[in-house]
C-alpha cells in the first residue's frame, strides 16, 4: 500500500519538474544569447571605432604630410626672394658707387677744363690782340724722326664767333729730291697698328678744322722717300685763303 502511494506520489511530482527545468533551460539559453547579443554589440562598436580612428589617423597623416610639404616649398621661395633682394641689392650698391665715380671724375673734368679756360684767358690776355674773329699759330713745333715728321699745334680765334671756323690745316715741306729744289704738300703718316694721330680729319689737301676759340694738333707727318725737308711751312686755309701761316727751319732745329 505503501509503495502504490509512493509511486502515486513521484508521478504527481515528475510533470512539474520537468516542466520546471525546461523553463531553467529555456531562461538561461535566452541569457546567454542576449548576453551574445551584447558582447557582439560591443564588440561590433570596439571595431567601428578603431575602424573610424584608423581612417581619421590616415587622414592626419595625409594632411600633415602635404602640409609639410607645402611648407617645404613655402620656405624654398622664401629663401629664393631673399637671394634676389640680396642680389638686387648689390647690384644697386654697385651701380651706385659706379654713379658715384663717375660724377666724381666728370665733376674733376669740369674743375679741369675751368682751370684751363682761365689760363687760357690769361694767356690770351697777355698776347697782343688781333682783329676779331682772327685766326693765329700760338705754338707750332715739328721734330724730324726719321722718315716721319712730328707735329704739335695751338691754333686760337681772337673773341668768339658766331660760328665755328671752318677750314683746312695744311704742311708745305720745301727741301731737295736728287739734288733739285722741291715743294711738296705734305699728307698725313698711319704708324703701324695706329688709327691715327691727330684729331683732324685728314684729306689730300690738308687736315680739316672746325672749333670756336681754340684747338690743339698733333701727328705725324709722311716724308718722300729720297726727300730731305728743309722748312716746313703751317698754312690756315679759309676757302681758298690763306688766313694765318707759320714756318719752321728743320736744318736750325737740328
Amino acid at each position: 500500500m505503501k509503495k502504490n502511494v509512493a509511486g502515486s506520489a513521484a508521478a504527481a511530482h515528475s510533470p512539474a519538474d520537468a516542466v520546471a527545468k525546461h523553463n531553467t533551460g529555456a531562461l538561461y539559453l535566452r541569457w546567454f544569447i542576449a548576453m551574445a547579443l551584447v558582447a557582439g554589440m560591443v564588440l561590433g562598436a570596439t571595431g567601428a571605432g578603431l575602424w573610424f580612428n584608423s581612417q581619421l589617423n590616415r587622414q592626419a597623416d595625409s594632411e600633415t604630410s602635404r602640409l609639410e610639404l607645402a611648407l617645404s616649398q613655402s620656405r624654398a621661395e622664401l629663401e629664393r626672394a631673399l637671394s634676389q633682394i640680396d642680389t638686387l641689392q648689390g647690384q644697386s650698391v654697385v651701380e651706385e658707387s659706379t654713379r658715384n665715380g663717375l660724377e666724381a671724375s666728370l665733376l674733376a673734368s669740369q674743375a679741369e677744363l675751368g682751370l684751363a679756360r682761365d689760363k687760357l684767358a690769361f694767356f690770351d690776355q697777355l698776347l697782343p690782340p688781333g682783329p676779331t674773329g682772327s685766326i693765329s699759330i700760338r705754338a707750332l713745333d715739328i721734330e724730324q724722326q726719321g722718315p716721319i715728321l712730328q707735329y704739335r699745334v695751338l691754333l686760337m680765334r681772337n673773341g668768339p664767333g658766331d660760328t665755328p671756323f671752318k677750314g683746312l690745316m695744311q704742311f708745305v715741306a720745301k727741301g731737295k729730291q736728287e739734288g733739285l729744289p722741291v715743294t711738296i704738300t705734305l699728307q698725313a703718316a698711319q704708324l703701324p697698328g695706329s688709327t691715327g694721330q691727330s684729331p683732324e680729319t685728314s684729306t689730300v689737301n690738308g687736315f680739316e678744322l672746325s672749333f670756336d676759340q681754340f684747338q690743339r694738333g698733333n701727328g705725324f707727318l709722311s716724308v718722300p722717300p729720297g726727300f730731305t725737308p728743309q722748312t716746313i711751312t703751317l698754312n690756315v686755309l679759309e676757302g681758298n685763303t690763306v688766313r694765318v701761316s707759320r714756318t719752321v727751319n728743320l736744318s736750325a732745329a737740328n
